[in-house]
């Protein structure tokens, strides 16, 4: 049914008769439309007529002999029609329409949504300082001054941006990109071992090597020095370029009870209600919301909205708590998932450049708990860039042999 139709309204005639299909030929040549003509029975039928046309029905079908009734009316002039003597229910519908009206001109709802390292309680607290809140009158702010108020509060943000529609304020975010450091090739650095390991290869593209393969070492020690040498002598600082791989071994646990505590389904359920007016809460229930122990909580609830039209600061929410009997079982295969999570962890340590060349895994119990210890050697990439010191920078140049004079 088109909205034109609902607008202008129709009526359902029902026309009786010895020839009843001779009332739609009567209409035809009156030139009043109709439309969903379906004989119910012998020698009756049904039409639906526009609800300006309803005046002239009967007269058609006395003309050819029949009886017409209608049988309903529909569409917005019936239905502003069975409201006209309701004066508690226009009053209502009116009080309905002034709120929304009025309502419209309030925030009653604020998204945030591009902020990905700030949290929304700093953006919303810069966004209140600004005027806008839940019930500011949003007509009178100014997108620009908000727009700078909440950077100058905000130095991490980039630019901000907020949109109203219906009492909804849809607030977008972009923060500031830190830009990484980028080391430069004619900055000072050496090489270092972040891990300790077993030397199997070492490749200095730049700088001195001051270690070989074999050779243990410990986390911090200096592997590529940060100075080039000739032929006899250390030449000068340098920025080291390598890489230096070592057997490594690692040894993790991890521990977790034998037994799970399960919550049965079904059990005793506990409805409560609460209204929620802008910023009052007002509960139909004695007591407090916090959910019994053994207990699963939902809350449902249904805000006074309709998306891009309106947004009313009316809330329904429902609560219900649900009782839960708890049993313990025994956890299904254990082992296997602590010793999975132990090589994910593992390869996660390594990185794309590291292997693993074995490993063996070991378990125990303690009571209710099981343990579970990864041991592992593994094959990587140990050096690390360290910018040179001061201390470095004076310890290469007392290294320098001085200059002699011709």
């Amino acid at each position: 049914m088109s909205w034109a139709r609902y607008i202008t309204g129709w009526a359902t005639a029902e026309v009786s008769g010895a020839e009843p299909e001779r009332f739609l030929a009567a209409l035809a040549r009156q030139g009043v439309a109709f439309w969903g003509a379906a004989p119910p029975q012998d020698y009756t039928l049904t039409v639906r007529v526009p609800l300006r046309a309803e005046k002239v029905l009967s007269d058609l079908a006395e003309s050819v002999g029949c009886r017409c009734v209608i049988r309903a009316r529909r569409g917005l002039p019936a239905i502003l029609g069975r409201l006209r003597r309701r004066y508690v229910l226009m009053g209502c519908l009116a009080l309905v329409l002034a709120l929304l009206f009025v309502g419209s001109a309030f925030i009653w709802q604020i998204d945030i949504t591009g902020n990905e390292t700030i949290p929304d309680g700093p953006i919303r607290q810069a966004l209140r300082e600004c005027g806008v809140d839940i019930g500011a009158f949003w007509p009178r702010l100014s997108q620009d001054q908000v727009r700078n108020s909440v950077i100058l509060r905000l130095p991490g943000i980039r630019w901000i941006t907020v949109t109203i529609r219906g009492s909804h304020a849809q607030v977008i975010v972009r923060e500031k990109r830190e830009h990484l450091p980028v080391l430069q090739e004619r900055e000072l650095v050496k090489i270092v071992a972040v891990k300790a390991g077993l030397v199997e290869d070492v490749q200095p593209l730049r700088g001195t090597a001051l270690t070989e393969p074999g050779k243990a070492v410990l986390p911090g020690e200096t592997l590529i020095g940060g100075y080039t040498t000739g032929r006899f002598a250390v030449q000068g600082p340098a920025r080291a370029i390598g890489t230096v791989t070592a057997r490594t071994w690692y040894e993790l646990t991890a521990k977790a009870p034998l037994t799970e505590t399960v919550r049965q389904p079904g059990g005793e359920k506990t409805v409560r209600w609460a209204l929620i007016l802008g910023k009052t809460r007002i509960n139909f229930y004695k007591g407090s919301s916090i959910c019994p122990v053994g207990c699963d909580k939902i809350i449902e609830s249904w805000p006074m909205q309709s998306a891009g039209l309106f947004t009313l600061p009316i809330t329904v929410e429902r609560t219900v708590f649900t009782a839960r009997d708890t049993e313990a079982r025994q956890q299904p295969a254990l082992r296997e998932e602590m010793e999975e999570r132990l090589m994910a962890r593992l390869v996660e340590e390594l990185g794309e450049d590291g292997e693993v060349l074995s490993s063996q895994f070991t378990a125990s119990t303690d009571g209710d708990v099981m343990y579970v210890t990864l041991r592992a050697e593994c094959r990587e990439q140990i050096g690390a860039e360290v910018p040179l010191t001061a201390e470095d920078l004076a310890e290469i140049e007392a290294k320098i042999p001085p200059k002699t004079e011709e």
